[in-house]
């Protein structure tokens, strides 16, 4: 009677995901198995063959070099500091019984603020017209946003739209931490720093893992920004990789696209397997 009710849990459970998994295969895995396709052909129209030419042109390419270049440059800051500024965040307000929740609360207030919104605020302080320009530098206007402090601006607006989010999973996270732990560890002499990374750090790692995970998906959603500020063509030091993908889209050269998607996914899978590698490994050590 028991496998029963189990089998009709799990069938129904089945039935519920259904749709999302039917909307998935569609609209992403199915696409992005056909497009190989186009990976391993001349161009669309004459379709000849020339397997893997266009994977070895790619990693010849500049334009390709310089979007994987500022791509890893983007990830290697904002991925920690998106994990590093929010665990700060949830540390302090862990400690804090007053006024708590109004403080989440205004954490939160970027996520629901539109992105044209965002932009058309840094626009209207760092812009050709903006702010800066009309105060300090009139007679020489500087468009600030065609220079490499661009980079700076796109980092604030990813950590400030993405810290609150992040810093609610570890809020969540702590509270599964037993308070005995640093009870027990305070009567061993231990103190504030070893008890963070010998309790707190150790059982934050699976939040961790899923604030990183979600960072690295965060951090290609950035191009919405960096498009509405800067254009097709940015400086080159915010040129990223979905800038490439998007002009080669735009001007129909669907084999360097695809070749390029590819290469993206494949470094991206790569690096999620390694940390749920070092995920599980810690878990097992526990």
């Amino acid at each position: 009677m028991a496998k029963r009710f189990k089998l009709k849990d799990e069938v129904i459970l089945l039935f519920l995901v259904l749709p999302g998994l039917i909307g998935l295969m569609v609209f992403y895995v199915v696409p992005f198995i056909i497009s190989f396709y186009y990976a391993l052909l001349d161009n669309s129209v004459s379709r000849n063959f020339v397997g893997l030419r266009n994977f070895t042109e790619l990693l010849s390419n500049g334009a390709f070099l310089l979007a994987l270049k500022n791509t890893a440059i983007f990830m290697a800051i904002c991925v920690p500091l998106n994990i590093v500024f929010p665990l700060s965040m949830a540390l302090l307000l862990n400690r804090t019984k007053k006024l708590k929740n109004i403080f989440c609360l205004i954490i939160l207030l970027p996520l629901v603020i539109p992105t044209g919104s965002t932009v058309h605020f840094w626009r209207s302080i760092f812009g050709l017209n903006g702010i800066i320009n009309g105060m300090f530098f009139r007679d020489a206007p500087v468009n600030w946003l065609d220079t490499e402090i661009t980079r700076t601006f796109i980092l604030l607006i990813f950590i400030w739209k993405n810290a609150g989010y992040n810093m609610v999973l570890f809020l969540a996270g702590l509270k599964f931490i037993p308070y005995e732990y640093y009870e027990y560890a305070s009567v061993e002499g231990a103190g504030t720093l070893r008890k963070f990374f010998s309790i707190t750090l150790v059982y934050l790692t699976p939040t961790v893992f899923l604030v990183f995970i979600m960072s690295i998906i965060n951090s290609f959603k950035s191009f919405r920004e960096i498009y509405l500020l800067s254009g097709a063509y940015p400086h080159q030091s915010i040129y990223t990789l979905q800038h490439y993908m998007n002009n080669q889209f735009s001007s129909l050269n669907y084999q360097k696209l695809t070749s390029a998607a590819y290469v993206l996914s494949i470094f991206i899978i790569a690096l999620v397997f390694a940390m749920y590698y070092l995920q599980n490994k810690r878990a097992r050590d526990l």
